[in-house]
């Protein structure tokens, strides 16, 4: 199996290393540390940037026990570090802007407490979400155009789940067994179902065949799932009953169209410009997009509802305000033309297993015919 810890792993350690350093020197020079003190912290600082390369290295080729443990050490101390980083450095400016106001109590060690019982409690915050099943989340669409033998009609979106090493089938079964008691009409996957280059589960397919569906399932691939390979997962998500949509669309309904496309970053616009130019616009289009964009010639005619993820909402804070310009549609719910645009913050996480101020969902929408 290649290993992809390169140039972007190489990165993620540089930015582990400086959260780290940073971190060691907030604690040195805050808690007003002795040298063997000051030595401990360092030498901590430097073991721990060094531990997430090593196991990002090892982990590729070994798998189970002790090296799915050491991955989830390595990744949960990653995002950790981040979490105390901008914690500690938001609160040293405040400490600063307090001192320079002539607070005494700024520059003391009950203020650093503080602030490092803030960020440790951020901390739990992230890990407690982060564990959390998705909840579902209602979202009713007016869709022109909808039969109304269609009003009413509900789907689920399961998206960017990361199933593998650090999400495991247990919540996948868990995700499951709130689908079948919500009985939709239709289960959508638009992408990242599993971690990239990652085996699934024993008994994943299993589990997808037992969702509830009236009138069945269908997915799209996500960057991530590209990256494991696209005959793979397509194949994978086929030999389940799940309806692979690339650049390709089918009738589940009589009145609704549903459309997909593999992942836009990785496979290009121009599926996007051929699939548009074959759909039928008299009717209304489920159109199924990991990315949450490069999908406008969709949304210029017709009508319909296109559901999209990929952005995780962030993630861990502050990540999605940072992120939100990055996007057309970052999360949430949009109106382009006579669409609906949804992107959810997906059922899983990528990386470190934690999510700050941006929870993982299950999306159940529920189409309303409007003339």
């Amino acid at each position: 199996m290649k290993n992809p810890f390169h140039i972007f792993g190489f990165g993620l350690a540089l930015f582990y290393l400086a959260f780290n350093i940073y971190i060691a020197v907030w604690l040195a020079f805050r808690l007003r540390l002795g040298p063997k003190g000051r030595f401990i912290v360092f030498e901590a600082a430097l073991l721990l940037s060094a531990f997430y390369p090593a196991v990002r290295t090892f982990a590729p080729a070994h798998f189970g026990g002790i090296a799915d443990v050491l991955l989830w050490l390595a990744l949960f101390g990653f995002g950790a570090s981040f979490i105390f980083f901008w914690v500690l450095l938001v609160c040293d400016l405040a400490l600063a802007a307090l001192k320079a106001l002539g607070v005494g109590w700024a520059r003391g060690r009950p203020a650093a407490a503080a602030a490092l019982a803030l960020a440790a409690g951020f901390l739990a915050l992230a890990a407690w979400h982060g564990a959390e099943v998705p909840r579902p989340k209602r979202v009713e669409v007016m869709v022109k155009g909808l039969p109304r033998a269609l009003d009413g009609f509900t789907i689920i979106q399961i998206s960017d789940l990361h199933l593998g090493r650090m999400i495991k089938l247990e919540r996948l079964e868990k995700i499951a067994d709130t689908i079948n008691e919500l009985r939709p009409d239709l289960v959508v996957f638009t992408g990242d179902f599993s971690e990239s280059r990652e085996p699934k589960p024993e008994g994943t397919c299993g589990v997808v065949k037992g969702m509830y569906s009236r009138y069945g399932k269908a997915a799209v691939l996500g960057n991530h799932d590209m990256f494991t390979g696209v005959a793979a997962q397509a194949d994978f998500f086929e030999a389940c009953g799940v309806k692979m949509l690339r650049g390709s669309s089918y009738e589940p309904a009589p009145g609704l169209v549903v459309a997909g496309v593999d992942d836009l970053r990785r496979a290009g616009g121009g599926a996007v410009k051929k699939l548009a130019a074959s759909l039928d616009r008299s009717k209304p289009l489920l159109f199924l997009s990991h990315q949450p964009q490069g999908f406008d010639e969709i949304t210029a005619a017709g009508s319909g509802l296109v559901l999209a993820g990929h952005t995780h909402a962030g993630q861990i804070f502050p990540f999605g305000p940072l992120e939100r310009g990055m996007f057309k549609y970052f999360y949430g719910l949009y109106k382009a033309g006579d669409f609906s645009v949804y992107v959810t913050s997906g059922a899983g996480a990528w990386g470190p297993p934690l999510r700050l101020f941006a929870d993982a969902e299950l999306p159940l929408f529920v189409l309303r015919s409007r003339v």
